[in-house]
């Protein structure tokens, strides 16, 4: 009896030659060793022939070498098992390593040495290493192996499926890894090209460039921000000498302000900086800010000691504001003729120089410039172009060209006997955000008083900003938002050789475009450039074969679990 269970318990344990995870991992180690010498030594040629050629006869001699050894340990699940678990420790490794940078930089990040052993590893690039492809050849010739031991038969169907789909889904994506390509087109509008620079692996580096079979043409592009949404900002600057700004000595802020905390536009709310006992609520927001002007009515009964105009300067770069003062130098002339085509004036009373020109006798040197002469008195406006002289009266609200520019002019709001009696109130032009302003009230709990503060974008520099006395705070308005693109889209054309448009499509992110295989979609742009459009190209030959050999995986799966349930359970007799 006790001869029978040795008998039995030998016969249990006893394990072919050949099976195992020692006999597995010595052919796998062989396999990597072969590998990463007939890479490295491949590498000295600049033959491109070269690497493709020492590949295919290191296959060939690996599998005749160790054939009976693969014939044993290909088809077990030792083999099969620790096939993945290499993969999968050597996809770690090409996580955790960089991947395709410069030399310069790989050797900095991990010195001189250390560089070295991983370059000769091929660590340096994992997902193009010899070793690593070579483990990805041993699993599918594993599950092929395992397929073919079955009789091919249809209630063996769902088993080769099973096991043939991942073979085809392998060798998709080492098609679309060693024959596809990412890269970009850059086109602006009307211009149409068939290169494409190619990008490095999934890096945005470009190494290289190929071109299309057909030609892809901008037809047009555009792009659109997101509308912005001003919020009041405080920021904390680092410590240094801190003053209030103003209009003749703007506050210099010392180091790199960072931002404290943001808070939406309430009115009337108080809010509170952290940590200080500075309040502060918004009292008023302008969207489109500008100032509502008045003046006494009976302006005819008021001497005329400070006298000027308000008028709304219109360009083609928009709309301005103008005051010109007559008793002040320098503040009653514009003396520009390159833009406005002439000077422009303003007098209360004719000068010495006018009232020569109107007499006859104008001064040469006065008259070889072009000019625009307002005369407050006399509510009119003298016109010299090209040495002559004319006039017209001087009406509030009529618009007046300058010579030669049909779309350059100025309107009179207001012609005053004296700035002192000219009242300006902080008012708003409709709801766009064309101009905003913000108006807050500022206030320290141990302090008396308070003080109030217009807020507007600085557009990157300190002003537009409220310096906190005596803390190192601030407080800004500005918009984060419209710093973001909220769509950019472009209307491509594939144009065959002989210029037919083979297809034509709007692109936008996630919506591309396909042709041929080559699948185009949006991929940047320039926001300095409105014409300018990156258009991403990217080729997956591999692609119908991953897509087939999921297919095949999971109607092999489905088979396996159909045909599992669907077998008649004997009964006892």
């Amino acid at each position: 009896m006790a001869d029978h269970n040795r008998t039995n318990s030998d016969t249990h344990n006893h394990r072919p030659s050949g099976q195992g995870f020692g006999p597995a991992a010595i052919l796998m180690a062989v396999m990597a060793l072969a590998a990463l010498m007939a890479q490295n030594l491949s590498a000295l040629s600049p033959a491109k022939w070269v690497g493709p050629a020492v590949a295919a006869a290191l296959a060939l001699a690996y599998a005749g070498a160790f054939f009976k050894p693969l014939k044993r340990s290909l088809d077990t699940p030792y083999f099969a098992t620790l096939n993945l678990l290499a993969i999968a420790f050597g996809t770690a490794l090409g996580t955790f390593v960089t991947q395709n940078t410069p030399d310069e930089v790989f050797t900095q990040q991990y010195g001189a040495v250390g560089s070295s052993i991983l370059r000769v590893l091929q660590l340096h690039d994992v997902f193009h290493s010899w070793w690593y492809v070579g483990l990805f050849a041993m699993l599918a010739a594993s599950l092929a192996k395992m397929s073919f031991r079955r009789a091919f038969t249809k209630d063996n169907l769902g088993f080769h499926l099973a096991h043939l789909g991942p073979i085809l889904v392998l060798a998709g994506f080492w098609v679309d890894h060693f024959y596809g390509f990412r890269g970009i087109i850059r086109l602006e509008t009307g211009q149409q090209s068939n290169l494409a620079m190619v990008y490095d692996g999934s890096t945005s580096n470009i190494i290289d460039s190929t071109e299309l079979p057909f030609n892809i043409r901008l037809d047009t592009f555009e792009f659109e921000k997101y509308a912005p949404d001003y919020r009041i900002q405080a920021w904390r600057n680092t410590p240094g000498p801190l003053a209030q700004p103003t209009a003749d000595n703007p506050a210099q802020l010392a180091g790199n302000p960072e931002i404290v905390a943001s808070f939406p536009l309430v009115e009337g709310k108080i809010r509170r900086i952290y940590g200080t006992d500075v309040r502060f609520r918004l009292v008023d927001f302008y969207p489109n800010f500008t100032f509502d002007y008045s003046y006494p009515e009976a302006a005819d009964t008021i001497a005329a000691r400070d006298p000027g105009v308000l008028m709304t300067l219109k360009t083609p770069f928009g709309d301005a504001d103008l005051q010109l003062l007559s008793n002040r130098p320098g503040r009653n002339i514009i003396a520009d003729v390159e833009h406005l085509g002439a000077w422009l004036e303003f007098y209360w009373e004719a000068p010495e120089a006018l009232r020569q020109a109107l007499s006859g006798q104008p001064d040469p040197e006065w008259a070889g410039t072009n000019r625009v002469i307002l005369v407050g008195a006399e509510q009119k406006i003298y016109n010299l172009t090209s040495g002559e002289l004319s006039q017209k009266p001087l009406e509030a609200g009529a618009f007046y060209t300058f010579p030669g520019k049909e779309d350059i002019g100025f309107a009179v709001r207001y012609l005053f006997p004296d700035a002192a009696y000219l009242q300006s109130m902080p008012a708003t032009d409709g709801d766009e955000l064309l101009n905003p302003v913000a108006k807050v009230e500022v206030w320290n709990k141990k302090e008396p008083g308070s003080q109030e503060a217009y807020l507007y974008p600085g557009n990157g520099s300190k002003a537009g900003t409220f310096m906190i006395p005596g803390l190192p705070y601030f407080l800004a308005l500005e918009s984060f938002k419209d710093k973001e693109t909220k769509y950019w889209k472009s209307t491509l054309s594939a144009l065959g050789p002989d210029g037919v448009v083979l297809k034509n499509k709007e692109v936008k992110v996630n919506e591309p475009m396909l042709v041929s295989g080559y699948r185009f979609y949006q991929s940047g742009y320039d926001p300095n450039n409105p014409n300018y459009s990156g258009i991403g190209v990217s080729h997956e030959p591999g692609l119908p074969v991953i897509y087939f050999g999921f297919a095949m995986l999971v109607l092999g799966c489905a088979l396996l679990f159909y045909g599992r349930y669907r077998k008649p359970v004997p009964h006892a007799a």
